[in-house]
Protein backbone atom coordinates (compact mmCIF):
# COMPACT_ATOMS: atom_id res chain seq x y z
CA UNK A 1 0.00 0.00 0.00
CA UNK A 2 1.52 3.64 -1.17
CA UNK A 3 2.71 5.60 2.06
CA UNK A 4 0.49 8.64 2.39
CA UNK A 5 3.35 10.63 3.81
CA UNK A 6 6.01 9.91 1.49
CA UNK A 7 6.18 11.01 -2.29
CA UNK A 8 7.82 9.38 -5.10
CA UNK A 9 11.55 11.00 -5.81
CA UNK A 10 10.48 12.86 -8.92
CA UNK A 11 8.02 15.10 -6.60
CA UNK A 12 10.49 15.94 -3.68
CA UNK A 13 11.25 19.26 -3.32
CA UNK A 14 12.76 21.26 -0.76
CA UNK A 15 15.06 20.12 2.69
CA UNK A 16 13.95 19.69 6.52
CA UNK A 17 16.67 21.42 8.91
CA UNK A 18 16.83 20.46 12.17
CA UNK A 19 18.95 21.67 14.88
CA UNK A 20 19.17 23.87 18.36
CA UNK A 21 16.38 26.50 17.28
CA UNK A 22 13.54 28.32 18.53
CA UNK A 23 16.06 28.24 21.78
CA UNK A 24 16.92 32.43 22.02
CA UNK A 25 20.55 31.45 21.77
CA UNK A 26 21.87 34.05 18.94
CA UNK A 27 24.77 31.80 18.03
CA UNK A 28 22.17 29.24 17.28
CA UNK A 29 19.81 31.22 15.38
CA UNK A 30 22.94 33.23 13.20
CA UNK A 31 23.68 29.33 11.75
CA UNK A 32 19.80 29.58 10.59
CA UNK A 33 19.85 32.41 9.41
CA UNK A 34 22.96 31.71 7.51
CA UNK A 35 21.88 28.33 6.19
CA UNK A 36 18.59 29.54 4.98
CA UNK A 37 20.28 32.95 3.09
CA UNK A 38 22.40 30.08 1.11
CA UNK A 39 20.27 27.31 0.20
CA UNK A 40 17.63 30.33 -1.41
CA UNK A 41 20.65 31.11 -3.33
CA UNK A 42 20.62 28.33 -5.17
CA UNK A 43 16.70 28.52 -5.89
CA UNK A 44 14.59 31.52 -4.60
CA UNK A 45 11.48 29.43 -3.30
CA UNK A 46 13.13 26.44 -2.55
CA UNK A 47 10.46 24.71 -0.02
CA UNK A 48 12.11 24.71 3.65
CA UNK A 49 10.86 23.59 6.67
CA UNK A 50 12.75 23.41 10.06
CA UNK A 51 12.00 21.56 13.11
CA UNK A 52 12.62 23.46 15.99
CA UNK A 53 11.27 24.52 20.03
CA UNK A 54 8.25 26.69 18.69
CA UNK A 55 8.04 25.40 15.52
CA UNK A 56 5.84 27.71 13.22
CA UNK A 57 7.22 31.03 15.52
CA UNK A 58 10.63 30.06 14.96
CA UNK A 59 10.14 29.05 11.21
CA UNK A 60 8.52 32.44 10.64
CA UNK A 61 11.20 34.12 12.12
CA UNK A 62 13.50 32.69 9.59
CA UNK A 63 11.22 33.04 6.62
CA UNK A 64 10.63 29.43 6.07
CA UNK A 65 7.79 26.99 7.20
CA UNK A 66 8.13 25.54 11.06
CA UNK A 67 7.52 22.16 13.15
CA UNK A 68 7.71 22.08 16.75
CA UNK A 69 10.21 19.08 18.19
CA UNK A 70 7.42 16.69 19.77
CA UNK A 71 5.42 17.30 16.38
CA UNK A 72 6.03 13.87 15.04
CA UNK A 73 3.34 13.52 12.40
CA UNK A 74 4.35 17.01 11.49
CA UNK A 75 7.90 16.44 10.83
CA UNK A 76 7.29 12.82 9.37
CA UNK A 77 4.85 14.47 6.76
CA UNK A 78 7.58 17.29 6.09
CA UNK A 79 10.13 14.73 5.52
CA UNK A 80 7.71 12.92 3.39
CA UNK A 81 8.18 15.53 1.00
CA UNK A 82 11.35 16.80 1.14
CA UNK A 83 14.37 15.94 -1.27
CA UNK A 84 16.65 16.82 1.92
CA UNK A 85 17.40 16.76 5.02
CA UNK A 86 20.03 18.79 7.08
CA UNK A 87 21.11 18.03 10.43
CA UNK A 88 22.96 21.49 11.60
CA UNK A 89 25.05 23.53 12.35
CA UNK A 90 26.26 23.20 15.81
CA UNK A 91 27.59 20.53 18.35
CA UNK A 92 24.36 18.58 18.16
CA UNK A 93 25.49 14.99 18.74
CA UNK A 94 27.43 15.48 22.14
CA UNK A 95 26.54 13.92 25.61
CA UNK A 96 27.69 16.88 27.90
CA UNK A 97 24.72 18.69 28.25
CA UNK A 98 22.34 16.17 27.92
CA UNK A 99 21.68 12.58 26.59
CA UNK A 100 18.20 13.41 25.63
CA UNK A 101 19.29 15.78 23.10
CA UNK A 102 22.09 13.27 21.49
CA UNK A 103 18.76 10.58 21.14
CA UNK A 104 16.52 13.00 19.83
CA UNK A 105 18.46 14.25 16.89
CA UNK A 106 19.63 10.37 15.97
CA UNK A 107 15.96 9.72 16.26
CA UNK A 108 15.49 12.43 14.03
CA UNK A 109 18.22 11.36 11.20
CA UNK A 110 16.74 7.96 11.45
CA UNK A 111 13.12 9.02 10.40
CA UNK A 112 14.80 11.22 7.71
CA UNK A 113 16.55 8.09 6.16
CA UNK A 114 13.33 5.75 6.59
CA UNK A 115 11.19 8.89 5.13
CA UNK A 116 13.48 8.82 1.99
CA UNK A 117 15.43 11.65 2.36
CA UNK A 118 18.90 12.42 1.50
CA UNK A 119 20.70 13.27 4.51
CA UNK A 120 23.76 15.66 5.29
CA UNK A 121 24.86 17.07 8.55
CA UNK A 122 25.72 20.78 7.71
CA UNK A 123 28.76 22.48 9.35
CA UNK A 124 28.65 20.54 12.67
CA UNK A 125 30.93 20.25 15.34
CA UNK A 126 31.26 16.48 16.59
CA UNK A 127 31.49 15.56 20.06
CA UNK A 128 32.14 15.29 23.20
CA UNK A 129 30.56 12.46 23.26
CA UNK A 130 31.64 10.43 26.75
CA UNK A 131 29.87 7.60 27.20
CA UNK A 132 30.70 4.28 24.99
CA UNK A 133 26.98 3.15 24.35
CA UNK A 134 26.14 6.73 23.30
CA UNK A 135 29.18 6.59 20.64
CA UNK A 136 28.58 3.14 19.28
CA UNK A 137 24.74 4.46 18.68
CA UNK A 138 26.03 7.49 16.96
CA UNK A 139 28.76 5.86 14.42
CA UNK A 140 25.82 3.49 13.91
CA UNK A 141 23.85 6.03 13.08
CA UNK A 142 25.92 8.11 10.55
CA UNK A 143 27.30 4.90 8.97
CA UNK A 144 23.48 4.08 8.27
CA UNK A 145 22.02 7.19 7.66
CA UNK A 146 24.60 10.00 6.67
CA UNK A 147 25.48 11.01 2.49
CA UNK A 148 27.46 13.72 3.57
CA UNK A 149 28.91 15.19 7.21
CA UNK A 150 30.12 18.42 6.48
CA UNK A 151 32.38 19.31 9.41
CA UNK A 152 33.29 23.05 10.68
CA UNK A 153 36.67 21.81 12.17
CA UNK A 154 39.18 19.64 11.37
CA UNK A 155 39.65 18.22 15.12
CA UNK A 156 35.41 17.06 14.61
CA UNK A 157 36.64 15.95 11.24
CA UNK A 158 39.39 13.67 13.23
CA UNK A 159 36.77 12.56 16.03
CA UNK A 160 34.72 11.01 13.02
CA UNK A 161 37.22 8.96 11.45
CA UNK A 162 38.52 7.73 14.91
CA UNK A 163 35.36 6.92 15.57
CA UNK A 164 35.04 4.96 12.59
CA UNK A 165 32.64 6.60 10.60
CA UNK A 166 33.40 5.54 7.25
CA UNK A 167 30.44 5.02 5.18
CA UNK A 168 28.92 8.74 4.52
CA UNK A 169 31.59 11.17 2.46
CA UNK A 170 33.19 13.52 5.16
CA UNK A 171 33.80 16.95 4.25
CA UNK A 172 36.26 19.86 5.89
CA UNK A 173 33.89 23.33 5.98
CA UNK A 174 33.23 25.84 8.58
CA UNK A 175 30.52 27.38 10.52
CA UNK A 176 27.64 28.65 8.82
CA UNK A 177 27.69 31.94 10.58
CA UNK A 178 30.57 32.28 8.71
CA UNK A 179 29.05 33.24 5.58
CA UNK A 180 26.62 36.53 7.29
CA UNK A 181 27.43 39.75 6.12
CA UNK A 182 29.80 41.61 8.66
CA UNK A 183 27.66 44.09 11.05
CA UNK A 184 27.32 47.59 10.11
CA UNK A 185 27.84 50.18 12.46
CA UNK A 186 30.95 51.96 13.35
CA UNK A 187 33.85 50.17 15.84
CA UNK A 188 33.33 51.43 19.45
CA UNK A 189 35.94 52.20 21.64
CA UNK A 190 34.80 49.51 24.22
CA UNK A 191 36.11 45.91 25.12
CA UNK A 192 33.34 43.15 24.44
CA UNK A 193 32.96 39.86 27.30
CA UNK A 194 30.85 37.44 26.22
CA UNK A 195 30.35 35.08 29.08
CA UNK A 196 27.64 31.68 30.11
CA UNK A 197 26.81 30.00 33.13
CA UNK A 198 29.26 26.65 33.21
CA UNK A 199 30.32 24.42 36.06
CA UNK A 200 33.94 26.30 37.24
CA UNK A 201 32.50 29.67 36.08
CA UNK A 202 31.32 30.81 39.12
CA UNK A 203 35.10 30.41 41.21
CA UNK A 204 36.42 32.78 38.21
CA UNK A 205 34.07 35.66 38.62
CA UNK A 206 36.72 37.73 40.40
CA UNK A 207 39.66 36.87 37.72
CA UNK A 208 36.99 37.70 34.96
CA UNK A 209 35.97 41.22 36.74
CA UNK A 210 39.50 41.73 37.34
CA UNK A 211 40.44 41.49 33.24
CA UNK A 212 37.08 43.87 32.51
CA UNK A 213 38.66 46.51 35.27
CA UNK A 214 42.39 46.18 33.13
CA UNK A 215 41.06 46.93 29.65
CA UNK A 216 39.14 49.86 31.06
CA UNK A 217 42.14 50.95 33.23
CA UNK A 218 45.06 50.14 30.50
CA UNK A 219 43.30 50.79 27.11
CA UNK A 220 40.28 53.26 28.36
CA UNK A 221 37.66 50.41 26.52
CA UNK A 222 34.51 50.51 28.50
CA UNK A 223 33.68 46.98 28.73
CA UNK A 224 30.04 45.47 27.46
CA UNK A 225 29.01 41.99 28.38
CA UNK A 226 27.29 40.91 25.37
CA UNK A 227 24.52 37.86 26.36
CA UNK A 228 23.90 35.96 23.67
CA UNK A 229 21.31 33.17 25.66
CA UNK A 230 19.46 34.16 27.93
CA UNK A 231 21.11 32.48 30.82
CA UNK A 232 23.97 34.43 30.18
CA UNK A 233 22.57 37.37 32.24
CA UNK A 234 23.52 35.46 35.23
CA UNK A 235 26.88 35.00 34.85
CA UNK A 236 27.33 38.63 33.50
CA UNK A 237 25.49 39.95 36.70
CA UNK A 238 27.85 38.31 38.84
CA UNK A 239 30.59 39.88 37.14
CA UNK A 240 29.02 43.20 37.38
CA UNK A 241 28.81 43.18 40.79
CA UNK A 242 32.35 43.31 41.25
CA UNK A 243 32.94 46.48 38.98
CA UNK A 244 32.85 49.58 41.40
CA UNK A 245 34.16 52.64 39.63
CA UNK A 246 34.07 50.98 36.28
CA UNK A 247 31.50 52.10 33.16
CA UNK A 248 30.29 49.52 31.68
CA UNK A 249 27.18 48.48 30.06
CA UNK A 250 25.04 45.15 29.00
CA UNK A 251 23.60 44.32 25.98
CA UNK A 252 21.68 41.43 24.44
CA UNK A 253 22.30 42.51 20.41
CA UNK A 254 24.80 40.19 18.83
CA UNK A 255 25.91 42.21 16.61
CA UNK A 256 27.59 44.81 18.98
CA UNK A 257 30.36 42.06 19.03
CA UNK A 258 31.00 42.98 14.94
CA UNK A 259 31.50 47.04 16.52
CA UNK A 260 34.01 46.44 19.65
CA UNK A 261 37.87 46.82 19.55
CA UNK A 262 38.43 43.02 21.04
CA UNK A 263 36.13 40.71 22.82
CA UNK A 264 37.04 38.05 24.79
CA UNK A 265 33.99 35.07 24.48
CA UNK A 266 33.48 32.01 26.45
CA UNK A 267 30.91 31.18 23.44
CA UNK A 268 31.83 29.85 20.62
CA UNK A 269 29.68 32.64 18.08
CA UNK A 270 31.12 35.57 19.97
CA UNK A 271 34.46 34.34 18.76
CA UNK A 272 32.54 33.28 15.21
CA UNK A 273 30.92 36.49 15.16
CA UNK A 274 34.32 38.80 16.02
CA UNK A 275 36.45 36.51 13.24
CA UNK A 276 33.73 37.60 10.40
CA UNK A 277 33.50 41.15 11.47
CA UNK A 278 37.69 42.03 11.36
CA UNK A 279 37.37 42.16 15.52
CA UNK A 280 40.50 40.81 17.66
CA UNK A 281 39.50 38.00 19.88
CA UNK A 282 40.46 35.79 22.54
CA UNK A 283 38.67 33.01 23.56
CA UNK A 284 38.27 30.86 27.44
CA UNK A 285 37.56 27.04 26.45
CA UNK A 286 34.81 25.48 28.38
CA UNK A 287 34.62 22.61 25.08
CA UNK A 288 36.72 21.49 22.53
CA UNK A 289 34.40 23.19 20.26
CA UNK A 290 35.89 26.48 21.64
CA UNK A 291 39.68 24.92 21.49
CA UNK A 292 39.18 24.00 17.40
CA UNK A 293 37.86 27.91 16.64
CA UNK A 294 40.56 29.67 18.13
CA UNK A 295 43.18 27.31 16.98
CA UNK A 296 41.84 27.68 12.87
CA UNK A 297 41.22 31.61 13.69
CA UNK A 298 45.14 31.96 15.14
CA UNK A 299 42.59 33.92 18.79
CA UNK A 300 44.50 32.87 21.77
CA UNK A 301 43.11 31.10 24.60
CA UNK A 302 42.83 30.14 28.03
CA UNK A 303 40.99 26.92 29.62
CA UNK A 304 38.47 27.80 31.59
CA UNK A 305 40.07 25.78 34.59
CA UNK A 306 43.30 27.35 34.53
CA UNK A 307 41.82 31.18 34.32
CA UNK A 308 43.97 33.50 36.28
CA UNK A 309 43.84 37.59 36.21
CA UNK A 310 46.93 37.63 34.84
CA UNK A 311 46.10 34.59 32.12
CA UNK A 312 43.51 36.93 31.10
CA UNK A 313 45.22 40.18 31.41
CA UNK A 314 47.84 38.90 29.13
CA UNK A 315 45.08 37.22 26.58
CA UNK A 316 43.94 40.70 26.30
CA UNK A 317 46.99 42.06 25.83
CA UNK A 318 47.83 39.38 22.82
CA UNK A 319 43.89 40.88 21.45
CA UNK A 320 44.92 44.03 21.53
CA UNK A 321 47.97 43.84 19.57
CA UNK A 322 46.84 41.16 16.99
CA UNK A 323 47.73 41.69 13.26
CA UNK A 324 45.20 42.82 11.30
CA UNK A 325 45.96 41.10 7.73
CA UNK A 326 46.35 38.11 9.72
CA UNK A 327 43.20 38.05 11.35
CA UNK A 328 41.61 38.75 7.87
CA UNK A 329 43.87 35.85 6.07
CA UNK A 330 42.03 33.31 8.73
CA UNK A 331 38.72 34.70 7.67
CA UNK A 332 39.08 34.58 4.18
CA UNK A 333 40.23 30.87 4.24
CA UNK A 334 37.39 29.91 7.05
CA UNK A 335 34.68 31.88 4.66
CA UNK A 336 36.15 29.93 1.73
CA UNK A 337 36.21 26.50 3.45
CA UNK A 338 32.42 27.22 4.76
CA UNK A 339 31.25 27.29 0.86
CA UNK A 340 31.86 23.11 0.97
CA UNK A 341 28.71 22.99 3.07
CA UNK A 342 26.37 25.03 0.33
CA UNK A 343 27.86 22.99 -2.46
CA UNK A 344 27.14 19.61 -0.46
CA UNK A 345 23.75 20.38 -0.10
CA UNK A 346 23.25 21.91 -3.90
CA UNK A 347 24.64 18.29 -5.28
CA UNK A 348 22.11 16.31 -2.63
CA UNK A 349 19.47 18.62 -3.77
CA UNK A 350 20.03 17.55 -7.82
CA UNK A 351 20.57 14.06 -6.86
Amino acid sequence: MKNPFILPPEQRRGAVISGAYGMDNAGDEAVLTAMVAALRRLEQDLPLTVIARGGKRTGRRAGIGGVGRLNVPGWLWAMGRARLFILGGGSLLQDVTSRRSLWFYLTVLRAAKAMGCRVMLYGVGMGPINGLRQRQRTVECLNACADVIALRDGDSLRTLRDWGVDKPRLLLAADPALSLPAASGEREPKAGFVLRPWPGFWEHVPEFAQAARYVWQRYRLAPVFICLAPGDRQAVRSVCAELDGVPYAVSADPKRVGRMSVVLSMRLHGLVFALRDGVPAAGVSYDPKVDAFCAEAGFPLVKLENVTAEALTELADFAMHMDGEHLSASARTLRAREQVNLSAAAELLEQ
